[in-house]
């Protein structure tokens, strides 16, 4: 080759190489712009979790979002993935954390992020994803009811002011406000002509709006005309412009927001049922985080659904579905489940009703003591990792029909993965704010450890040092929860069955690992706990459906003027007797009253 081919290739390299650099520095430089989704000012994103896998934030992640619609999940440039609950002003946002901290409803770890970290939100219960944007912000905000909505960041270029037009008033006559711009978007609410807005940005065919009220979401552009300013007159309209959620239609809109009268528990919690839709103009009744239409849509219940109806707040009923979710009806549309007599025959309201017959075994319940019950039970048989239990998921259902029956809430997990058991015991803990009592049951694995107690989901692997602050849940941060003033708690654990996970673990830790549970201390609460066997030892899962210990618990439980120590002692001989000596419950009571499950003529 000549000294000029040569220099040709020599000038080529250069020149490939520069191009090189500069994609690289253009990368460099965009992902440093896409590392801060930072809503500005003084406000920060809340954040409730971070887990390295964003699978496992995406899962935490669907936990929050039926009660916080802004629940998001955020790539974070240290490789973790954050959880949020959405952004927030300060100090409002403080005051608004605290309340939540108080009630339950997120660990006591939150906090708030100015979002200087984060990259690109990756999943959003509200369906925005990217990077920080007008859009991303605009449905993320936090609205605080018991303060004002978040003001914006000021990343647009310009804004206008617009208003509903072009509808048809023979046909739907509203426009839908949604998550995302595009009709498979969930709707957030649905805007009546003339509905005054304004426009925050475009993407297609689809217009980014905030309302008066400061919920803002995606609309058709087809169906909003702009006003030329801000200084503009109004639209033409009569009347004020509708602005309404989706379910119930308006022609039978509930109450917006509850009455100011306080919530009422119905004690015992009575059966009802989903009755005649055919006045709401919808073939569904939404279920609400919350006493009111303003509060978000949980789930959309049909005609003839069961339900258990545990408090009234106005016009509005607190309810729980068959698996265990809860949240607010519009109580027009609820009915008393009807009685059925001992021959089948459903019993109208103007016949004598029979308590309904489930078992020759079942107590008369008409009478029950006064007061709010509340349970936890949980059972984890399905382990991923170590022997999987036949009884424990057995043991739960049994346990959760009797509870019922003797006029408890019960918030119920089977099979819990870390996540699932976090966010049951969060729904018991709010639960629990106005009980007075409480009771935890737990069948499945369990482990101490230097004489602390952990609970073990079923995805626990347990395979190295760290393992157990973070994946397994400590026996006293429930029992912490429970203990309060006033109130009578009582925890049962069918838990210290052998544990091939914690033998393994003993193995690589010098922390001491035993056998069975440790003795807990009862503590200043007004506590009883429970354990299948002594501290130390190990129980017996069972040769039938299900445990010794929850056999006899079965046995007592419902069994009317027997107070709770005496029904433990009748526990303990069954089992042993059972076990032929091999297995005998333990308890340990700091109870100041007498306890009774069933009292006749209470």
């Amino acid at each position: 080759m000549n000294q000029r081919g040569a220099c040709s290739t020599h000038y080529l390299r250069v020149s490939v190489f520069c191009a090189l650099l500069l994609v690289t520095l253009a990368s460099m430089a965009l992902v440093e712009a896409r590392a801060a989704v930072m809503p500005g000012g003084n406000s920060g994103w809340l954040v409730v979790a971070s887990r390295p896998d964003p699978n496992a934030a995406i899962t935490v992640a669907r936990n929050f979002a039926n009660r916080f619609p802004q629940t998001t999940v955020f790539q974070s440039n240290n490789g973790w993935y954050a959880v949020t609950l959405g952004w927030m002003p300060q100090p409002a946002g403080n005051a608004y954390k605290s309340r939540l901290l108080s009630s339950g409803a997120i660990p006591g770890d939150s906090y708030f992020h100015n979002g200087e970290r984060f990259q690109t939100a990756i999943w959003s219960a509200t369906g925005a994803t990217g990077g920080a944007s007008q859009s991303l912000f605009a449905v993320t905000a936090i609205s605080d009811t018991a303060g004002s909505a978040p003001r914006l960041p000021d990343t647009r270029q310009s804004a206008s002011q617009g208003y509903v037009t072009n509808l048809d008033p023979r046909g739907d006559n509203y426009l839908s406000l949604r998550t995302g711009p595009s009709s498979r978007y969930r709707e957030i609410a649905r805007m009546g002509p003339n509905t005054r807005l304004t426009i925050l940005g475009r993407n297609g065919s689809w217009l980014n709006v905030a309302l008066s009220d400061g919920r803002s979401g995606w609309a058709h552009s087809r169906y909003v005309a702009t006003l030329p300013d801000f200084a503009s007159p109004a639209p033409p309209s009569v009347t004020p412009p509708p602005v309404f959620s989706p379910s119930p239609p308006v022609t039978s809109q509930p109450p917006a927001t509850a009455p100011t009268s306080a919530k009422r528990s119905i004690t015992p919690p009575r059966a009802g049922v989903v009755g005649d839709l055919s006045g709401s103009g919808d073939d569904f009744l939404a279920l609400r985080s919350g006493a009111g239409t303003n509060h978000g849509e949980i789930a959309r219940l049909l005609e003839g659904t069961d339900v258990t109806m545990l408090a009234q707040q106005g016009a509005w009923f607190e309810i729980e579905l068959s698996n265990g979710m809860r949240g607010w009806a519009y109580g027009r549309y609820l009915e008393a489940a009807k009685a059925v007599s001992p021959g089948g025959q459903s019993v109208g309201k103007d016949q004598a009703a029979t308590p309904p017959q489930t078992s020759p075994n079942l107590p008369d319940l008409t009478a029950l003591p006064q007061g709010k019950r509340v349970a936890l039970v949980i059972g984890n048989s399905a382990y991923e990792n170590t022997t999987p239990l036949p009884n424990p998921k057995n043991d739960a259902t049994r346990l959760m029909e009797s509870l019922k029956r003797l006029g408890f809430t019960v918030v119920l997990g089977l099979d819990q993965s870390k996540a699932a058991m976090e966010s049951t015991v969060r729904s018991f803990v709010r639960n629990i704010q106005d009980a007075d009592v409480a009771l935890f049951f737990y069948a499945g694995h369990a482990m101490q450890l230097d004489g602390r107690n952990f609970l073990i989901p079923t995805d626990a692997r347990l395979e190295d040092a760290t393992a157990v602050d973070f994946e397994t849940i400590e026996l006293a941060t429930i029992l912490n929860y429970m203990n309060a003033p006033g109130r009578l708690s009582i925890a049962l654990l069918d838990a210290c069955r052998d544990n091939p996970l914690s033998r393994r673990f003993r193995n690589f830790t010098r922390s001491s690992a035993g056998r069975g549970l440790a003795a807990p201390q009862a503590g200043d609460g007004n506590i009883l706990i429970g354990y299948a066997t002594a501290p130390g030892e190990v129980a017996l899962d069972g040769e039938g459906d299900n445990s010794p210990f929850t056999e006899a618990l079965l046995k007592h439980i419902e069994t009317p003027d027997l107070e709770i120590e005496i029904m433990m002692k009748r526990v303990k001989a069954d089992v042993y007797s059972t076990t032929r000596g091999s297995q005998s419950p333990w308890h340990n009571s700091a109870l100041r009253r007498e306890f009774y499950f069933l009292k006749k003529g209470s």
